[in-house]
């Protein structure tokens, strides 16, 4: 696992969560902060990451738990709030009022866990090089 219950609470800071829900929520967030990394950032390659990288990771991580425990992970997963609304042509307005023009799968993603990824180069969708000429930098840069 790439973060803690106790860096959860005492260095994120986030909304309260038991000892025993954090384990699946680590691991529900864990998994969407890889798959929006296109695997740059799963468990497996986190421990090659710089220092800088794994911070932004691990606050992804954290935000995704408390963007989880907010607005409850079976919101998260369905999409579904149940408030209803309806739909005029290619406008939807949600219960709440507001129109929407975003896909389901977009509202799964925490807009905090994308704000710690966004300057580091691993929301990057391009392919990776697989016999690129030394260390791929943040970015997608090469060194010289």
């Amino acid at each position: 696992m790439i973060v803690t219950y106790d860096g959860y609470l005492n260095c994120y800071g986030g909304v309260p969560v038991t000892a025993g829900e954090f384990p699946r929520l680590a691991a529900r967030a864990e998994r969407a902060v890889a798959q929006m990394t296109h695997g740059r950032a799963g468990e497996d390659k986190f421990p090659a990451l710089p220092p800088a990288l794994q911070t932004a990771v691990r606050t992804a991580i954290y935000a995704q738990i408390e963007y989880y425990t907010i607005i409850g992970s079976s919101v998260a997963v369905t999409g579904n709030t149940g408030a209803g609304g309806w739909t005029v042509g290619k406008v939807h307005v949600n219960g709440s009022g507001a129109a929407s023009g975003r896909s389901a799968g977009a509202s799964l993603i925490c807009p905090g866990a994308i704000a710690a990824l966004e300057q580091t180069g691993l929301l990057n969708p391009a392919v990776d090089v697989v016999d690129a000429p030394g260390p791929v930098l943040p970015g997608g840069w090469y060194g010289c």
